[in-house]
């Protein structure tokens, strides 16, 4: 965690190092220099403070010389002070009392840095002096300022023969505004992330570098219970579970009730109370201990390439039949693929592959099959459930469907954080999980007037990095209407371009070939009226609370009421808009941004995966929700691979096949 803190914050100050040296009108941008140092200070170690200062001096001094390096030195110390304070909870006048004392002995250290670097005090002074006349021969134009310029070339000739004097002046006032600024800055984003844990949540301190000490099973879990920071609401209470070798165990429960945390305790994080008993060491990410597969697997991908992200921090002399993996999950043939280009499934299936890649003993999947369509879903349950024979892997699996869960030896229930016989009613009434809707079923509501064109595409196509090597091409001669109080499924596999699709309709992203018009004119030019909600709905939450995110979204006619009201019509209490979208659940932040874009009220609704993550109850809730607003005129066009219940939201249905529109499918949906 401080290498990746040191990598991010260091290379922002650089980049505002850079930016003050090169442009001459963007010198302010130095001013945030120290910030990022600062944040490094406040929440790592001395040490990780000291490694980012020698990173980025080496990095700014081969960008941009001398002159930068001396800034990011400055930088590191002001970003040091104001970072310790802040870690200390000093306030207002210990940053004071530090301005007066530091500024003047950093103002020192730069008269005695330009003492040794001659060439560079030369080149300084030149380039001050120069500055000056000019503003003085400017100032020579007008007679009534012809005083203010002859002052100037005054101070010219003053600061070539006592130039330490200014250096020394104009680095402790420089300096006393950094600290100020700095202080000021850092102060807001230490609140704003002050939910976010500065640790890895996933952290293990079972680690070993003898592969002999790793053996994670057979594991028992003795009245565990976990909370991430100390007087913090415990997550997981009084845990009782076993794991055996060979086995395939399902966990289930309700949105919120500790199934990713008690995966995170199975994978070797130390639980708050109570002991995990287990033969060796977790051994997570090593070969032969615990492989975890993540709800979003975009963030286990590291390789550029499919088939480098695959043996990504494995031994140099590791035996991996990449291929055959690829194969095995349903990858066959993109080895040489960017990781960038593929679907959510398809990242998915290579976050799985990885985790395999390492042999493991126990492999953790966390809703792995959430973004997967029905076909590749079977796939990976029939893959992941034959492991434990194949290869040897337990395999636990935390899904939200019972059907999944049906296949595995045994189900651990969850509610609460508490483990229960039997997870009351998490699958409410009259729900049928994973029963498909066939499109046969899809009922067409009767139209009292001529439906009414709003969102057309016109042959669309798109294609990704298109004209390069690596182009690909996701959607091709795509031509669909949606008429004004319409509801369309649009379905198909992963990797058919549905989630291209939603971001042209949604105007951000241009079509490369054909058209796509709101009301007659370019979506592109009219964004915001067409509401998307992202595959992933963490990457769409950007205020601090969920009340600031939902008005954010809203705009400027949205206030506490309607936070309200909007809250308790996606299921969630209304006392939720205090609190921080880091410390939701992923089905809770899902609800958070689809509540913003009901408020925001748009013309259009683009619905990328809305149940993805979601419990059977939340999910029949939102269906719910969605039913209702169909009934009361709004444009729904849903992207899923969950058809359950979704006739009362959706009266077409169209599929995308290999980034085309399917005839037959379109036909039988009633799609143009």
């Amino acid at each position: 965690m401080e290498i990746a803190s040191i990598a991010i914050f260091g290379g922002l100050t650089v980049a505002a190092v850079v930016v003050a040296a090169v442009i001459p009108l963007a010198q302010a941008a130095g001013l945030l220099a120290p910030v990022p140092l600062a944040l490094v200070a406040a929440r790592t170690r001395p040490r990780a403070l000291i490694a980012a200062t020698v990173a980025t001096t080496l990095v700014a001094f081969a960008m941009a010389g001398t002159g930068a390096m001396a800034t990011v030195v400055g930088s590191a110390l002001v970003g040091g002070i104001v970072g310790d304070l802040k870690r200390r909870g000093r306030g207002l006048g210990s940053i004071l009392l530090a301005t007066l004392i530091a500024s003047p002995l950093i103002g020192g250290l730069s008269v005695i840095a330009l003492l040794i670097l001659v060439p560079l005090r030369n080149l300084a002074i030149e380039a001050m002096t120069n500055s000056i006349n000019g503003v003085a021969k400017w100032l020579h134009r007008w007679d009534p300022l012809s005083w203010l310029g002859d002052w100037l070339e005054t101070v010219s000739q003053s600061l070539a023969s006592h130039w330490w004097v200014w250096i020394w002046v104009s680095g402790t006032v420089g300096t006393a505004v950094s600290l100020l600024v700095a202080w000021w800055i850092l102060g807001a984003v230490i609140r704003r992330l002050a939910d976010v844990p500065s640790e890895d949540t996933l952290a293990s301190d079972l680690t070993s570098d003898d592969e002999h000490d790793i053996a994670p099973l057979p594991l028992r879990a003795t009245d565990v219970g976990f909370a991430y920071r100390a007087g913090a609401r415990q997550v997981l209470h009084d845990v009782d579970l076993t794991i055996e070798k060979g086995e395939f165990v399902a966990i289930v429960g309700a949105n919120g009730s500790g199934k990713s945390t008690l995966a995170k305790v199975l994978a070797g994080r130390a639980p708050t109370t109570g002991s995990i008993t287990r033969p060796g060491l977790a051994g997570l990410g090593q070969r032969g201990g615990t492989a975890m597969v993540l709800q979003r697997p975009e963030t286990q991908m590291l390789g550029s390439r499919v088939a480098d992200d695959l043996v990504w921090g494995l031994p140099a002399d590791a035996d991996v039949d990449v291929e055959a993996l690829l194969a095995e999950v349903g990858l066959a043939g993109l080895g040489q693929r960017e990781t960038s280009d593929l679907s959510g499934g398809q990242q998915q299936r290579l976050a799985i592959a990885a985790a395999l890649a390492r042999d493991p003993a126990l492999l953790i999947a966390d809703e792995v099959t959430s973004m997967v369509d029905p076909l590749g879903r079977e796939q990976l349950l029939e893959l992941l459930a034959g492991l434990p024979a194949r290869r040897g892997i337990t395999v636990v699996l935390i899904t939200h469907r019972g059907t999944e869960a049906a296949r595995a030896d045994r189900v651990i229930h969850l509610f609460d954080g508490r483990v229960v016989p039997h997870a009351p009613d998490w699958v409410p009434t009259g729900v049928t999980e994973d029963e498909p809707v066939a499109a046969s079923t899809l009922h067409v509501r009767p139209h009292h007037a001529p439906p009414e064109p709003l969102l057309v595409l016109d042959h669309v196509g798109h294609a990704h990095l298109a004209g390069s090597p690596w182009e690909v091409v996701a959607l091709q001669d795509v031509s669909l209407t949606v008429h004004r109080s319409d509801g369309v499924l649009i379905v198909g596999g992963n990797g058919s371009g549905k989630t291209t699709l939603a971001w042209i309709m949604a105007g951000l992203i241009a079509p490369g070939s054909g058209t796509a018009t709101l009301d007659g004119a370019p979506v592109t030019g009219q964004v915001g009226k067409v509401g998307l909600g992202f595959q992933h709905a963490r990457l769409q939450l950007q205020k601090a609370t969920v009340g600031d995110e939902i008005m954010a979204a809203g705009g400027d006619k949205v206030g506490t009421a309607e936070v309200a009201r909007v809250l308790e019509l996606v299921g969630l209490p209304r006392e939720m808009a205090t609190t921080g979208v880091d410390a939701l659940s992923g089905g809770q932040m899902r609800r958070v941004v689809l509540a913003g874009l009901i408020a925001r009220t748009p013309q259009v609704l683009v619905l990328d995966e809305p149940l993805a993550g979601l419990d059977p109850y939340a999910r029949q809730e939102i269906v719910d929700l969605l039913a209702r607003l169909r009934r009361d005129g709004q444009t729904i066009v849903i992207i899923s691979h969950d058809f359950e219940a979704l006739d009362s939201v959706c009266d077409r249905r169209v599929e995308l096949v290999d980034g085309r529109l399917d005839a037959g499918a379109a036909l039988a949906g009633g799609a143009r």
